[in-house]
């Protein structure tokens, strides 16, 4: 799949992945059908309008083939850089609401300031347009009304953040650490969590998979717009496993009330109660912080609900869609795509890899696990084909190679020979 064809799956799945999980929030399918075929949307520097038809199109191939059935095989009108994205024009809503009289020069000011826009690509007065067609005008900016709200059932939305952990000294050097956790939204529950050196999207990912094999699959995850959540391979992780991926809006902290509220439980019941030095390594972190949970979170009555997590979200154990652990360790195979040499070989992190001879000069599609790159997996179609392994040299060295020309037809054959002319 090429890159062009893996934003199209991706943003075509976004459109239908209320419908696929039922979490549209409409009366009826047709109900919310109408109203995304009501709306403009922006993608890849192009503003597009959808079908009705075209929606439930989409419903159908994905129902039927997945993910692969979304792309787009023949038209290639997505390719237009983009400059006023749609990032843009939420920081445009933001600076409306923190300041209603700020004028769209100001902002357009704000932005080339921040350099989240460029003076050589976009003009004020070509922003200002913009502003104008848009409807982003002060008067036209509608300030979001909030209210608290509650999944019916479990698994229907997890929420996922990072929060800054103790730091950790060894040997005299303080270490920063962060904590990554997911939350359900109906039942406080926490589907997973780990502490690591690092925030990235690795790690997210080892946390999200251990939860969806533990807990099963949620309809919904809601996420910010930090690196390790705002990332084409989280979308795909999502989209091959059939949830719908949310981000909260930037600069709306309050959106992901649940789980603030959660890291602040942690921070004053555990983080400012304990003596960090006596701590030498992470899993020394772990272990404080597991019995910490079970103790004081996972088994206590919560202050909203007036269940505990646990028994809350066993309540609708009987709904919970598991997920084989095969299914859900494909899904968060890693994409790359190499050409092989002519020595059927391909380099990928520093390794050698064998390919098989039919594969020479192709451009082929690989998918692998970033903590385990003995083993690549070849795939063609979205299907798994065979298992990659590196080259062994040694055994190279001493296999017979397959001589590829057969010189028994050379011999005895009328076109080759050349008769003798006498003197």
């Amino acid at each position: 799949m090429s890159k062009e064809n893996e934003d199209i799956s991706l943003f075509r799945f976004s459109i239908i992945a209320p419908l696929i999980n039922n979490t549209h929030g409409y009366s009826t399918k047709k109900a919310y059908i109408d109203f995304m075929a009501s709306k403009t949307y922006h993608f890849q520097g192009k503003t597009i309008k959808l079908t009705a038809s075209c929606i439930y199109k989409w419903v159908n191939l994905y129902k039927k083939n997945g993910l692969l059935a979304l792309e787009n095989k023949k038209r290639k009108d997505y390719k237009s850089s983009r400059k006023l994205t749609p990032d843009i024009v939420e920081q445009i809503k933001v600076l409306r609401q923190q300041y209603p009289n700020i004028t769209g020069t100001a902002i357009y000011n704000k932005l080339v300031k921040e350099q989240l826009i460029n003076k050589k690509d976009i003009t004020l007065n070509t922003f200002l347009r913009f502003i104008k067609k848009n409807n982003l005008k002060a008067s036209q900016i509608v300030t979001v009304e909030r209210r608290m709200f509650e999944m019916e059932y479990a698994n229907t939305c997890w929420q996922a953040d990072t929060s800054v952990g103790p730091y950790l000294k060894i040997d005299n050097i303080k270490y920063k650490t962060y904590i990554i956790m997911f939350i359900d939204d109906k039942s406080r529950m926490i589907m997973g969590y780990d502490v690591f050196f690092a925030d990235n999207a690795l790690n997210m990912q080892s946390v999200f998979k251990k939860a969806i094999k533990t807990y099963g699959k949620p309809k919904m995850l809601f996420v910010d717009n930090g690196g390790p959540y705002d990332n084409k391979q989280l979308a795909y992780i999502c989209a091959t496993l059939g949830i719908e991926l949310i981000h909260a809006k930037p600069y709306t902290p309050e959106a992901k009330a649940k789980q603030e509220r959660m890291f602040r439980t942690i921070k004053d019941g555990w983080m400012r109660a304990t003596d960090w030095n006596t701590f030498n390594s992470l899993e020394d972190i772990r272990t404080s912080l597991e019995i910490f949970l079970k103790e004081n979170y996972i088994n206590k009555v919560h202050s909203s609900t007036k269940e505990t997590p646990n028994d809350r979200w066993h309540k609708d154990f009987e709904l919970i869609q598991f997920i084989e652990e095969q299914k859900v360790d494909e899904a968060f195979l890693h994409r790359t795509t190499k050409k092989v040499r002519l020595d059927r070989t391909i380099q990928f992190n520093n390794n050698y890899y064998e390919v098989p001879y039919k594969y020479v000069k192709q451009t082929i599609e690989l998918r692998y696990d970033p903590l385990n790159l003995e083993t690549l997996y070849l795939y063609e179609d979205n299907k798994f084909i065979e298992r990659i392994e590196k080259v062994d040299k040694v055994a190279n060295g001493k296999s017979k190679r397959t001589n590829n020309i057969d010189y028994s037809k050379m011999i005895n054959d009328e076109r080759d020979v050349i008769e003798k002319t006498e003197v």
